[in-house]
């Protein structure tokens, strides 16, 4: 009797996490806005699915058969895994699809206003022009592009600096004067066509699209920066000192933090609704990239690439992820394609001069420009 009480505890506590599993495979599916509960737990998926790796080793060795309740919940999620931790091979080998093709290389990078803030650094702005100058992509898509009046740091100088991208679209979502502000911003070494922004009406976060005439056809080009959570930094100082105790005042700060998060879900998921219709209505092959500030488990993730792939699932290497910020790291940047280009390689390069991570995807197109 003894030794079977711990069994049932950990049973309890499998069940609990069983259903937590089943949560974060809803979530793709449901409106953060009608039901946020599902969000919450897609944004844990890492840390549920390894809480069941943990229980297949312990009823393994314990030889129980309770351990099937874990292996089943995690193999029906099958799809989010492969999603989560994709294992191609590092070599970046050229698909048959593109043998004789020209080949283009896109980058995503939130640059977080090239250091302004949380204080001015000149030098982390010399760094993310270096590394981007150092990937040499063809497409260049920012997010939190940051220009204002001091040595440097106007957009002549950023077009100076991307002189081998000489053709370029920005869109400011906060600005004094023109050419002032915070907002996105898309280089490219093929000639634009039209470009036109998709009225989010809120502050600091952005989408617009470019078509691009790339080998003879017309591509369109998304660049979205989806609603951002805004922690304030006494947020992320309780956060980082949290311990298990109640209080009125940690009560009220955890009802703080999940009203953020639940307002930021519920917005993200209006932006991407948006954003898909936008994708629908294309006349053009697209290329999505960008700053999600959510998971592939997600639903502003799935609303966005229905009908489309993602490019470090399809050709990326390992857990991938792309926040460099103080809160767990997870992938929430990210490149989606349609069925006309063929990815060849995807991978992001873990690099702290932001609080994001860029990704670097190279693609040809399966018409070849014919």
């Amino acid at each position: 009797m003894v030794r079977k009480l711990p069994d049932r505890i950990i049973f309890a506590l499998n069940i609990l996490a069983a259903i937590g599993l089943l949560l974060v495979y809803l979530a793709p599916f449901i409106n953060p806005a009608r039901f946020f509960l599902p969000a919450l737990f897609g944004l844990a998926y890492p840390i549920i699915l390894l809480s069941h790796l943990l229980l297949i080793v312990y009823w393994l060795i314990r030889m129980k058969k309770q351990i099937f309740l874990s292996l089943a919940v995690v193999l029906l999620g099958w799809n989010h895994l492969a999603g989560l931790l994709p294992l191609h091979s590092g070599k970046q080998e050229v698909p048959v699809d593109c043998e004789n093709r020209e080949s283009f290389k896109v980058m995503t990078y939130n640059v977080r206003a090239f250091g302004v803030y949380p204080s001015k650094n000149l030098e982390t702005q010399g760094n993310i022009i270096d590394l981007i100058q150092g990937v040499d992509p063809d497409i260049l898509c920012l997010q939190e592009y940051h220009t204002n009046k001091v040595d440097g740091q106007m957009h002549a100088d950023y077009r100076k600096a991307f002189r081998d991208l000489p053709h370029e679209a920005t869109f400011y979502t906060s600005q004094k004067y023109k050419n002032r502000g915070t907002g996105i911003a898309t280089f490219s070494r093929f000639p634009i066509l039209k470009e036109s922004r998709i009225p989010f009406n809120t502050y600091g976060n952005a989408a617009m699209y470019t078509d691009l005439l790339v080998e003879g056809d017309t591509i369109r080009v998304f660049n979205i920066h989806l609603q951002s959570i805004r922690f304030r930094e006494e947020n992320l100082a309780f956060m980082d000192t949290m311990k298990l105790k109640v209080s009125d005042e940690q009560m009220r700060e955890i009802r703080k933090i999940g009203s953020q998060l639940k307002q930021a879900f519920a917005k993200r998921a209006e932006q991407a609704d948006m954003i898909a219709n936008y994708i629908e209505d294309s006349p053009h092959p697209v290329l999505v990239m960008g700053d999600f500030n959510d998971t592939p488990q997600s639903y502003a993730y799935h609303r966005i690439r229905n009908g489309l792939k993602d490019a470090f699932r399809a050709s990326g290497r390992g857990i991938g992820n792309t926040y460099a910020g103080d809160l767990p790291s997870l992938r929430i940047d990210h490149i989606l394609y349609d069925g006309e280009f063929v990815p060849q390689h995807c991978h992001r390069i873990k690099n702290k001069i932001s609080d994001h991570y860029p990704v670097i995807g190279t693609f040809c197109t399966s018409k070849g420009g014919e």
